[in-house]
Formats: structure tokens, sequence, C-alpha cells
């Protein structure tokens, strides 16, 4: 067994010398970077974005912050705390804002955005989508020691509480209380944690 994890450990040191080598050259670039990137599918928009100690993002994460889109141009933020776990091939953008607090903790294929590609009305029906200006509804702001289960969705203008736990597929489309468990398509709350 001590073999084996030998020789594991040893077939695993070129991907850590070059994770190592990527994320040096990122925090030296950018220094409002002190989390741990593991390689990302796509970074963008790196100079708006702030992320503290002690956090890592998982295999395949994608990370933008769009100054411009489409002609039209934004002043993106995104801030994420310390010691935050945030998931493989999980997705975060932003032309507005997003902030989340110290100690979240998210499952894969999570996706949060303060944005959408246009409004719902009947003007831009002949926009193709991906031309359409991007549309903020209002920041996400994510609190302190929240959970967000795998596959969830967090969307334009939401705030969600410390210690809230988002159940696995939610769709979150409106507030969600301090302490609250919530799930389901559109995200309700469950229960309330006393």
């Amino acid at each position: 067994m001590v073999i084996y994890k030998m020789i594991v450990w040893i077939l695993k040191l070129p991907d850590r010398i070059w994770t190592k080598l990527f994320n040096t050259v990122i925090h030296w670039y950018f220094k409002d970077i002190n989390g741990y990137l593991y390689h990302p599918h796509s970074l963008k928009g790196l100079q708006y974005i702030s992320i503290g100690y002690n956090t890592g993002f998982g295999r395949g994460v994608i990370l933008t912050a769009w100054d411009e889109f489409a002609g039209c141009h934004y002043e993106p933020s995104i801030r994420i705390g310390n010691h935050c776990h945030i998931g493989e091939h999980s997705h975060i953008t932003a032309c507005h804002s997003i902030t989340i607090g110290d100690n979240l903790l998210t499952g894969r294929y999570v996706y949060i955005s303060d944005n959408a590609h246009g409004e719902a009305v009947a003007s831009q029906l002949d926009i193709s989508p991906s031309l359409r200006p991007l549309h903020v509804k209002g920041p996400v702001v994510i609190g302190n020691n929240v959970w967000i289960g795998e596959s969830a969705r967090i969307l334009s203008g939401v705030t969600i509480g410390d210690g809230a736990i988002i159940g696995a597929n939610a769709v979150v489309t409106h507030d969600v209380p301090s302490g609250a468990v919530v799930g389901g398509v559109p995200a309700k709350v469950i229960k309330i944690m006393k």
C-alpha cells in the first residue's frame, strides 16, 4: 500500500509543479488573488476579481468578469472571501457585482451570475441572444458559512444570508434568509434552522 501511494504521488508531481507555477504567476500579476486555482477552464477579467486566502477552486472552473460585451461597457467586481471551496466545473460570472463571504462550500457544476443575455422583452426578440446587452437585476451577495449543493444556480439580484443551505439543482431567484434551507425550481424555503 505504501509503494502504491508513493507511485501515485510521483505520477502527480508534474501536475503539482505546473499548478504551483501557474498560481505563482497569477499571484504575481494579480495582487488581489490569494486563492488557489486548479486547472481552470476559463479566466477573464482577473483585474476585477479579489480572492481571499486559503480559497480553492476545483478543476475546470470558469471565472469571468466582463467589462465589455456586445459593444456595452460594464464595471464588474467579484469578491470572494477566505477559506472558500468552489467545486469542480463551477461557473462564476459578473458584469456588475458578486460578493461572497468566508467559508463558502459548493458542490460541482454550481453557477453564480449577476447577469443574463438581454431582458425578456419583445423588443429584443430580433436580436441573437449572444449579441444582446447583458442585463443585471442587481448584485449577488452570498454570506458567510453558506453551503451550495451540486448543480445549483444563483441568479442576478439575489442575497443569501449567513449559514444558508442551497439544495442540489436548486435555482435561486429570490433572497434566502440566514439559516434557511432552500430547494427546488424556483428555490423555496424548506426550513429555517434555529
